[in-house]
């Protein structure tokens, strides 16, 4: 063979030279595709985390200021629990005549202070005798709205008894002895407020400071400050429409009712707007990252314990009146709602507490 010439080496140097980056750029290449891999599987995995996380806080949303005796518990028992006192729609202030309802009820200042100390004396009664052998870890007194009857109707401010304003200092005293009793009965009380439509201070609802518009909200304050370094009681009174709060692991939600509309008849008397309207919260509340177990309401002056459907809608402490007599609605004794939450079963009794006379 005939020595190769410098320009066949050199030929040869360059073709190794160019085969040596061919291969470094299919390599890069490689690389960059894994690479690029490597990002798409990473941000996969980051959405499923974020959306595991999103899932997951509607599940185990934090009630951060919540009472430490609210937790759950780390050793459980079938015998322990927490009472639930929910106490709405007292009117106080308003008149309702005997003579307008046929004789079936009457209300005044008199009648609403007498109701209001059977309320909370039978809250006592009730745990000791009705619910007995239950190991209470404490109450939760939920305010749920229309603690005033206020003048948002020329008719009530033509009949009540008192103004808004004097209706919120007799309210204070009787109320607050009322807390007081609670606390030395179960040692350890969590007061909670919502705020109705009675006691917004115009005539239209309004949304924008609702609650700093409200007397409810006034009273729930002036209550809260009069307890203020209490050993044993706590208080939740939001800026909001609602108030949200767990018991152990089981989740609340709590307002007045008057936005779930009432649209149906004396036949099927609430039902129908509150089931339709504990459907929507509950798309709502679950949106927000705030999901409930179960919806506490008032406002439409019918007890109907539905804890098994999601919701406890309250009776009303005034009782029967004018408007719902001439909207021929069934009669309902004056009561109020009260219920055990159970750490493992959660709402597991729930009775009428009864305040008119006997």
């Amino acid at each position: 063979m005939s020595p190769k010439s410098l320009n066949e080496f050199a030929d040869e140097k360059e073709q190794i030279k160019i085969a040596e980056h061919e291969a470094l750029a299919r390599t890069i290449r490689a690389e960059r595709a894994d690479k690029a891999r490597l990002k798409e599987q990473i941000a996969e995995v980051e959405h499923e985390r974020d959306a595991a996380e999103k899932a997951l806080s509607l599940y185990e949303h934090k009630y951060a200021d919540r009472p430490a005796w609210l937790a759950p518990p780390k050793r459980v028992g079938t015998d322990r629990g927490t009472l639930v006192a929910f106490l709405s729609d007292t009117h106080y202030g308003e008149v309702v005549r005997s003579e307008e309802v046929g004789g079936y009820n009457k209300y005044d200042i008199g009648v609403a202070e007498q109701r209001t100390q059977r309320f909370f004396s039978k809250t006592v009664e009730m745990a000791r005798n009705y619910f007995a052998g239950v190991k209470y870890d404490g109450i939760v007194l939920a305010l749920g709205g229309d603690i005033v009857s206020g003048d948002i109707h020329d008719e009530l401010a033509q009949t009540n008894a008192l103004s808004t304003h004097e209706t919120i200092l007799w309210a204070i005293p009787r109320l607050s002895a009322g807390v007081e009793m609670l606390r030395k009965e179960f040692g350890q009380i969590h007061v909670i407020s919502a705020p109705g439509n009675h006691g917004r201070d115009s005539r239209k609802p309004r949304y924008k400071g609702r609650s700093a518009h409200n007397a409810d909200t006034l009273i729930a304050r002036l209550l809260a400050q009069q307890f203020a370094g209490k050993d044993g009681v706590t208080f939740d009174v939001p800026e909001s429409i609602d108030v949200n709060f767990a018991v152990y692991k089981w989740r609340f939600s709590m307002e007045h009712g008057d936005e779930l509309r009432f649209n149906g008849t004396s036949e099927i008397g609430s039902l129908g707007p509150i089931k339709r309207g504990t459907m929507r919260k509950r798309t709502q509340m679950q949106a927000e990252g705030k999901p409930f177990d179960y919806l506490l309401l008032g406002h439409f002056h019918q007890y109907v314990p539905a804890a098994s459907q999601g919701f406890i809608a309250n009776g009303t402490l005034k009782g029967f009146d004018e408007y719902a007599r001439g909207r021929k609605f069934t009669p309902e004794p004056p009561q109020q709602a009260i219920f055990i939450v159970n750490p493992d079963y959660g709402v597991s009794l729930q009775a009428p507490l009864f305040v008119g006379a006997a």
